[in-house]
C-alpha cells in the first residue's frame, strides 16, 4: 500500500522540471495552445530522499492568456523509490477540506505546497496570483487507487477556495505512473466568465513540512522523508510529460527532463 502511496506524491510532483521544453498540438478549429513544464529534484542525487518542484505555464500561439483549463495528465519517470517515504501517513477528506481549509485536514496529510497565476477576463490583462494551492493526501478510489487533492485559495479579484483531485494510474515504458486530474472552471465573479489559468508552480516532498508523532506519551514533530531519486538515471535524464485540455476542447502538451546527477567523486584515503 506504501508503494501505491508514493506513487500518488510522485504523479503530484510531476508538475515541473530544470529545463523546460514547450510544445503544441491543435485541436479543433481554435488556436493552438502552447505549454511548458519545468521540474527539478532538491536534492538531485540518485537514490536519495527528495523533494520535487515543478510548474507549467500555458498560453495561446499570440502569447494571451489560454482557455479555461478542464485537465491535465502528467506522466512521471519510472524508477522513482517509493518505499521508504513517509510522506502522506494522514488521509484528508474531501469535504473537511472544503469546509474548513487545510486547518480541518491533519499536518501528516500534507504534501506539499505552491501558487497559481490566473488572468481574469476583464480588467488590464494582467495576471492575479493564487498565493496558496495545497496538496494533501486523499483517501483512495474504490479501485484501490491513490488521490492526491489539490486545495487552492483565492481572495482578491478571484475568491474562490476551490477543491479538486487527481487519480493516479500506472503507467508504462520510460513512465512509471500518471496523475490524471480533473480542473474545475473557476470564476471570475458570480455568473461572470470563467478565469484561465496561465501558471502553476508547486513542491512535493519534505521541504517545509512538519509532521507530529506522538513519542512517551509528547508530541515531537519531524520531517517526513520524501520520495527517492532512481537509483539509475536514464541517458538524457528523468522524463516528465503532461498533457492539457481546455473548455474549448483545444489542447496542448509539454515535455522536460530532469538532467542526471554528476557522478559521486570518492576521496582516496592515503
Amino acid at each position: 500500500m506504501r508503494h501505491r502511496a508514493a506513487a500518488t506524491l510522485t504523479a503530484a510532483a510531476a508538475l515541473s522540471a530544470c529545463a523546460a521544453a514547450p510544445a503544441t498540438t491543435a485541436v479543433g478549429a481554435g488556436v493552438p495552445e502552447q505549454a511548458s513544464l519545468h521540474a527539478s529534484f532538491s536534492p538531485n542525487r540518485l537514490g536519495a530522499s527528495t523533494t520535487i518542484s515543478f510548474g507549467f505555464h500555458l498560453a495561446t500561439a499570440e502569447g494571451l492568456a489560454p482557455p479555461p483549463l478542464t485537465s491535465v495528465v502528467l506522466h512521471m519517470p519510472a524508477g522513482m523509490n517509493y518505499t521508504l517515504t513517509t510522506l502522506g501517513l494522514a488521509i484528508c477528506q474531501p469535504a473537511v477540506l472544503q469546509a474548513k481549509g487545510v486547518r480541518g485536514c491533519s499536518p501528516n496529510s500534507r504534501l506539499g505546497s505552491g501558487s497559481a497565476l490566473v488572468e481574469v477576463p476583464f480588467g488590464t490583462g494582467s495576471g492575479h496570483e493564487i498565493p496558496e494551492i495545497q496538496a494533501l493526501m486523499g483517501p483512495p478510489t474504490r479501485n484501490g487507487d491513490m488521490v492526491v487533492l489539490f486545495y487552492a485559495n483565492g481572495q482578491t479579484p478571484v475568491f474562490a477556495q476551490l477543491v479538486f483531485a487527481g487519480e493516479v494510474l500506472p503507467d508504462t515504458g520510460a513512465f512509471g505512473s500518471q496523475l490524471a486530474t480533473t480542473v474545475p472552471l473557476i470564476p471570475s465573479v458570480p455568473n461572470g466568465p470563467d478565469v484561465s489559468i496561465v501558471s502553476v508552480d508547486s513542491t512535493i516532498g519534505p521541504s517545509h513540512l512538519t509532521y507530529y508523532k506522538h513519542v512517551h506519551g509528547r508530541l515531537r514533530s519531524f520531517h517526513p522523508l520524501g520520495i527517492g531519486v532512481p537509483e539509475h538515471c536514464p541517458r538524457g535524464g528523468f522524463p516528465f510529460t503532461a498533457s492539457f485540455v481546455f473548455q474549448d476542447g483545444s489542447q496542448a502538451s509539454a515535455s522536460t527532463t530532469v538532467p542526471c546527477p554528476p557522478p559521486v567523486r570518492h576521496r582516496h584515503h592515503r
